[in-house]
């Protein structure tokens, strides 16, 4: 009768034991993962926070660079929309000096879409003519206006600062002899 009450106990503790056993493996798991988790901080987490801190620094450069390499109304002649001297240095710097990764020359939309092509074919000839082998700068249409202004406006704005310079004045002597 004594055994059979052990074996009876044996069962309940056994049933009781595996059902407070549940659980238990995955508790473990998990509280390995979080140490470890914990002891590499922040490497796992770097390339990320580094990627968000560039990410509008690269977008603030792809804008600076496109806006640089932007051909605006100032190159191209308004009656045939062929480009003038300036547009044609412009163009033969992006396509031969500006770094490999940055030689796309954007073109900014006439009025016209017939302008708009003349002045697309107008930027490959000269392309062609500044690059003779090679791969040539990929040349896209913009509806982008780069903020600038003509070089009168600027050339204005600097003489008015040189006239508005006050004359250099040395002090005057001071009678240091106490008389």
């Amino acid at each position: 009768m004594r055994s059979l009450r052990l074996f009876v106990m044996g069962l309940c503790v056994c049933g009781v034991c595996q059902v407070a056993n549940a659980g238990w493996s995955e508790f473990w798991q998990r509280n390995r993962v979080d140490y470890h988790r914990n002891n590499c901080w922040p490497s796992p987490f770097q390339a990320q926070d580094r990627e968000l801190t560039r990410s509008p620094l690269i977008a603030m450069v792809n804008s600076g660079w496109r806006a640089h390499n932007t051909l605006t109304d100032h190159f191209f002649s308004p009656e045939d929309q062929s480009i003038n001297q300036a547009g044609e240095l412009k163009v033969r710097w992006i396509a031969t000096q500006a770094p490999p990764h940055r030689r796309t020359v954007f073109v900014l939309r006439a009025p016209t879409p017939e302008g708009t092509a003349e002045r697309v074919a107008v930027v490959q000839r000269t392309i062609e003519k500044a690059v003779a082998d090679g791969p040539r700068p990929e040349v896209l249409i913009t509806d982008v206006i780069p903020a600038g202004a003509s070089g009168d406006y600027f050339d204005q704005v600097d003489r008015q600062l040189k006239s508005s310079i006050p004359a250099p004045r040395l002090p005057g002597l001071e009678d240091t002899s106490g008389n």
